[in-house]
C-alpha cells in the first residue's frame, strides 16, 4: 500500500514538472508563453468583431477594449526583450511568432475599422483613430526595437523575422491610407503631436529594415535593383526627418506629404522582402561593397552606406589625393553616404576592382579618407575583389603601385639590381655622388595589354615607338652633384630590329615633362639579345631630385620632325593620359514609350567593342555617325554637355547632370537624359548635341552631333532640315558627325506621321501631353495615381527601380497605364482618378485641353498645387 502511494506520489510529481516546464509563470524558460496566451485571446475578440455586419456602442466598446488590451502586450513584449541580453535561435522563432501576432492584430483592426459604417464612425473618429495611430506607434517602434537587437547579432537565425516584417508593412500601407490621411485628423490642432509618435516609431521600424535588406540574398537582377531602391528611399527619408524638433512647424500639406511617402515606401518594402527568403553571410553596404568580418564587430557599421562616388562629385573629393610614382586608380571612389563609417575594432572590407587597369606584380593599396587626409592601407586581392582592413574613413579608392627600395650609396660605389627582373641594373662607379646619399629605386612595369591594345585600336596615335622597357624610378638628395656618369642595364620587351628606329631614353622630370635623348651608342647584350648598357651623367634635370627612366626604339624622322608625337605615345603607355571616345546612343525601350532619351558616354578606345555590345544587350543602340574623334583624357578631366536645335533639356533635371569628370577606372563615365522638343529659333529640324572639354579659359567644343529628330516621334512641325546651320564656327575644333538625315528618312517619316495620327483625336493624352504632366507631379504623387489608375503595383516599382529621372519615371507610370492607343474613354478614365486622389486643379487642366483638342503645355502647370489625399496600399 505505501509502495503504491509512494509510486503515484512520484508519477505526479514528474507530472508537475513537465507542466511547470510549459507554464506561464516561468518567465525564464520561456518568456513569450505568456504574450502568446494574450495573442490568442485576443484574436478570437477579433474573430467575434470581424464576423459582425452592423456595429452598435456594444461593439465600439469592445474595438477600443481590443485596441488598449494590444497596447498593453507589446508593453510587455517590450519589457521581456530589454531584460534579456543572451539570445538563441529558438528565442528568436519565439519574437517572431509574437511579432507575428502583434501585426495581425493591428491589420485586421485597421480592416475591422474600415467595416463599420459611416454614421457610426463619424460619432466615434476621434477616439477610435486616436487610438488606432497610438497602437501603430508602439507596434512600428517594437518591432523595430527587436529587429535592430537581433539583427547585430550575427550567430542568429534572421529569416523568421521577414514574416512579421512583410505582414507589417502591408498593414502600415492600409493604415496610412484610411486613417494617416484622415482631413480631420490632419487639419486637428493635436496633429503634430499625434504624428511626432508616429513618425518616431516609423524612422525606428525602418532603420532596422535597412538593416535587414542589407543581409538578405536576391537572386535576379531586377530584385536587387528594387532592393536598392528601398535602401536608398529610406536612408533619404530617415536623413530628411527631423524628429528632433518635432513637426509643429509643418503645415497640413507638408504633413499630408510625408504620410504619403511613408505609405509609399511601406508598399515598396512590402513587394520588396516578399521575393527572397535566404541571407547572406556577409553585410552588403551597397554597390559591391562588402563587410565580411569580424562578425561580433560588424553590428557597429551595419547602418553604413557606400555609394560610388557621384561624377559631379569626384573632382572636389579627390582634390586633396595624391598618389605614388607609378600608381594608379584601379577601382571607382566609393564615398560613405549617411553615417559615418566608424568601429572600434578593423572590419574586414571587399571592394570591387577594375581588372582590365591591374598589372601583374603590382602591389594593391587602398587610400582612405578621414577629414582632409588620405591614409595608405594594406590591401590584397581575394576572390576578384580588393580586401583591406579600416575602422574609421569617409571615402576609399583601390590604387595599383610597386613596391619601392632604398639603398646608401657611397664612394665605394653600389650596383642595383630590381628584384622583379634581375637584368635591370645600374652600376654607380666609386665617387659616383659628391656625399653619400639614400637613393630610392622602384620598377614600374607597363601594362603589354595596355599598350599593345592602343596599337590595335589606335594605330595613327601608336606607330612611332615600336618597342619600350619598363620604367625605372629613381629619387635622390637635393644637394647632391653626380660627378661620374652611371650604366644602366636594362632590357627592351618585344625587341626588333628596324633601321628606321632609333634608341632612345625617355626621361620623365618630375614636373611631367618628357625629354627625349638619343642613344645610338648603346651596347648591346649578345647573351640576352634583348638587353642594352648606355650611360647616364644625370638622372634628374633642373634641379629635380627624382625622374622616371626607360629605354626604347622610335622612328628616326619623327624624332626630328615631331618629337611631340613621341612624347604623347610615351604618356599613353605610362597611363598619364587616355585615348577616348565619346559615343551618343539612345535608349530603346524609351523610345518605345514616346521618350527620346540619350545615353553619352565617354569610352577609352580599347573598351570601345567591349562596351558597345554590353549596351546594346541593355536596350540601347549608337546614333549612327555620331561617334566622336579621338579625345585625348586625364583623370578628371571634365566635358559639357549642350543641346541645341529643336531639342532641349527637361527643366526638371539640374546643369550638373550635363556633364562628365571622367575617370579612368570607374565604368560610369556616362550620362543619361531624355529631352523634350522646342522651336528652334534658327528654323532647324534637327537636334544638336555638342560636346564642349572644360578649361581654364574658354570651353573648346571638340564635337558635335546632330540628330534627325523626326524619326524618334518628337513632336512639332516639319520644317526644311538645314545641316550647315547647325555646324559649328571654324573657330572651333573638332568634327561636325550626322546622323540620316530627312531626304534619308522619308519611310521612318511617314510611319512617324502615321503614328501621331493615332493621337489627333485625342491629343491630351499624346506623348507630349503626358510627358508635360509626367513634370507637374512629383514622384510620390505619380505613384499614388498610378495606383488609382489600377496600375499593376509591381509594374510601377520596376519601373522606379530603374533609377532614372523622376519626370521620367513619372511619364513611363502614366504610359504604362496608356499604352500605345488613347480613346476619349480614357480621359475619362484619367479625370476619375485625379478626383479619387483629389486634384481638382489637374482635372480644370485637362478638361479645358481636351475641349480645346489640343496637348497640354507647360504654361497649363505654371503654378502647381501638390494636393494629393491619398496614400498607396497593396493590392
Amino acid at each position: 500500500m505505501e509502495a503504491n502511494l509512494e509510486r503515484k506520489a512520484s508519477v505526479f510529481k514528474k507530472i508537475a514538472l513537465k507542466l511547470s516546464k510549459g507554464s506561464i509563470l516561468n518567465r525564464k524558460l520561456d518568456p513569450g508563453a505568456k504574450v502568446k496566451s494574450d495573442v490568442e485571446r485576443l484574436w478570437k475578440i477579433r474573430c467575434s468583431l470581424y464576423k459582425k455586419e452592423k456595429f452598435t456602442k456594444e461593439e465600439i466598446t469592445l474595438l477600443r477594449s481590443l485596441i488598449s488590451d494590444t497596447l498593453d502586450l507589446t508593453g510587455r513584449l517590450r519589457i521581456l526583450v530589454r531584460e534579456n541580453e543572451d539570445f538563441t535561435n529558438q528565442e528568436v522563432e519565439t519574437y517572431c511568432r509574437d511579432m507575428n501576432g502583434l501585426q495581425l492584430l493591428f491589420n485586421n483592426i485597421v480592416e475591422i475599422w474600415q467595416k463599420v459604417p459611416d454614421p457610426e464612425k463619424s460619432k466615434h473618429k476621434d477616439e477610435i483613430v486616436s487610438d488606432v495611430m497610438e497602437l501603430s506607434t508602439d507596434v512600428t517602434s517594437i518591432v523595430g526595437e527587436i529587429l535592430l537587437v537581433l539583427l547585430q547579432r550575427f550567430h542568429l537565425n534572421i529569416v523568421p523575422l521577414l514574416k512579421p516584417l512583410h505582414g507589417l508593412f502591408y498593414g502600415l500601407g492600409l493604415h496610412v491610407k484610411f486613417n494617416c490621411l484622415d482631413k480631420d485628423l490632419i487639419n486637428s490642432n493635436s496633429a503634430a503631436g499625434i504624428f511626432s509618435g508616429f513618425l518616431s516609431g516609423v524612422l525606428q521600424l525602418f532603420r532596422s529594415a535597412k538593416i535587414l535588406l542589407k543581409r538578405l540574398k536576391f537572386d535576379d537582377d531586377a530584385s536587387v535593383a528594387k532592393k536598392k531602391l528601398v535602401q536608398t528611399n529610406i536612408a533619404s527619408f530617415v536623413s530628411d526627418a527631423t524628429v528632433s524638433h518635432g513637426l509643429h512647424s509643418f503645415s497640413a500639406d507638408e504633413l499630408r506629404d510625408m504620410m504619403i511617402r511613408i505609405g509609399n515606401l511601406c508598399t515598396d518594402s512590402f513587394y520588396t522582402i516578399g521575393k527572397t527568403s535566404a541571407t547572406l553571410d556577409y553585410i552588403d553596404l551597397g554597390d559591391g561593397v562588402h563587410a565580411v568580418s569580424p562578425l561580433e564587430s560588424l553590428g557597429s557599421i551595419s547602418h553604413v552606406d557606400f555609394v560610388q562616388c557621384p561624377i559631379e562629385s569626384r573632382s572636389l573629393l579627390m582634390s586633396g589625393i595624391q598618389l605614388n610614382d607609378g600608381q594608379h586608380y584601379v577601382s571607382d571612389i566609393f564615398l560613405v553616404n549617411g553615417n559615418a563609417f566608424h568601429s572600434q575594432e578593423k572590419i574586414t572590407l571587399r571592394a570591387p576592382i577594375h581588372h582590365s587597369s591591374f598589372p601583374a606584380s603590382a602591389t594593391v593599396r587602398v587610400k582612405t579618407k578621414s577629414g582632409d587626409k588620405w591614409i595608405d592601407v594594406d590591401g590584397d586581392i581575394i576572390a576578384g575583389k580588393c580586401e583591406f582592413r579600416a575602422s574609421y574613413m569617409e571615402a576609399f579608392v583601390v590604387v595599383a603601385g610597386y613596391r619601392p627600395y632604398h639603398r646608401e650609396i657611397t664612394p665605394a660605389g653600389f650596383t642595383y639590381m630590381s628584384d622583379d627582373d634581375s637584368r635591370i641594373r645600374i652600376n654607380f662607379p666609386q665617387n659616383c655622388f659628391s656625399r653619400p646619399c639614400i637613393v630610392q629605386f622602384r620598377l614600374i612595369q607597363l601594362n603589354r595589354n595596355r599598350i599593345f591594345s592602343y596599337k590595335e585600336t589606335c594605330p595613327d596615335e601608336c606607330k612611332y615607338i615600336t618597342c619600350i622597357s619598363d620604367v625605372i624610378f629613381i629619387k635622390h638628395d637635393d644637394d647632391v652633384i653626380i660627378n661620374e656618369p652611371a650604366l644602366v642595364h636594362m632590357p627592351i620587351i618585344n625587341d626588333t630590329d628596324d633601321y628606321e628606329t632609333e634608341l632612345v631614353v625617355f626621361r620623365k622630370r618630375e614636373d611631367g615633362e618628357v625629354e627625349l635623348i638619343p642613344r645610338p651608342s648603346a651596347m648591346r647584350c649578345e647573351s640576352t639579345g634583348n638587353c642594352y648598357t648606355f650611360q647616364i651623367d644625370r638622372f634628374c634635370g633642373n634641379g629635380a631630385s627624382s625622374c622616371r627612366l626607360a629605354l626604347g626604339k622610335a622612328n628616326k624622322r619623327q624624332l626630328k620632325k615631331n618629337r611631340r608625337a613621341i612624347i604623347d605615345e610615351f604618356n599613353l603607355y605610362y597611363e598619364t593620359e587616355h585615348i577616348c571616345t565619346a559615343i551618343t546612343m539612345l535608349d530603346k525601350s524609351s523610345l518605345q514609350s514616346g521618350v527620346v532619351k540619350f545615353w553619352t558616354e565617354v569610352v577609352e578606345n580599347r573598351f570601345l567593342k567591349r562596351i558597345l555590345r554590353m549596351r546594346m544587350k541593355e536596350g540601347l543602340y549608337e546614333v549612327p555617325g555620331s561617334r566622336s574623334p579621338h579625345i585625348r583624357m586625364k583623370d578628371y578631366d571634365v566635358i559639357r554637355i549642350d543641346l541645341d536645335g529643336n531639342m532641349g533639356k527637361i527643366r526638371s533635371l539640374s546643369s550638373d547632370h550635363y556633364f562628365i569628370s571622367y575617370l579612368s577606372s570607374s565604368n560610369q563615365n556616362y550620362r543619361s537624359f531624355p529631352v523634350e522638343p522646342r522651336r528652334d529659333p534658327r528654323g532647324r529640324n534637327i537636334g544638336v548635341i555638342n560636346y564642349y572639354r572644360e578649361s581654364g579659359q574658354e570651353d573648346v567644343c571638340i564635337h558635335l552631333v546632330a540628330v534627325d529628330t523626326e524619326r524618334f516621334l518628337i513632336s512639332g512641325p516639319r520644317l526644311p532640315t538645314s545641316h550647315s546651320e547647325a555646324k559649328p564656327p571654324s573657330s572651333q575644333t573638332g568634327r561636325v558627325t550626322w546622323s540620316r538625315g530627312s531626304h534619308r528618312s522619308s519611310r521612318s517619316v511617314r510611319s512617324t506621321i502615321a503614328y501621331r495620327s493615332m493621337f489627333e483625336d485625342v491629343p491630351v493624352l499624346s506623348h507630349q501631353s503626358l510627358l508635360v504632366l509626367a513634370g507637374a507631379l512629383t514622384l510620390e504623387y505619380a505613384t499614388t495615381l498610378g495606383v488609382a489608375l489600377r496600375v499593376p503595383y509591381e509594374d510601377i516599382l520596376d519601373i522606379k527601380a530603374l533609377d532614372q529621372p523622376p519626370v521620367i519615371t513619372n511619364f513611363e507610370i502614366l504610359w504604362k497605364w496608356r499604352g500605345k492607343i488613347a480613346s476619349l474613354e480614357m480621359v475619362d478614365a484619367l479625370v476619375s482618378a485625379l478626383r479619387e486622389v483629389k486634384q481638382k486643379r489637374l482635372i480644370d487642366v485637362i478638361m479645358l485641353a481636351s475641349s480645346e483638342k489640343r496637348h497640354l503645355k507647360h504654361s497649363d502647370f505654371s503654378h502647381r498645387h501638390n494636393c494629393v489625399q491619398f496614400a498607396v496600399a497593396p493590392s
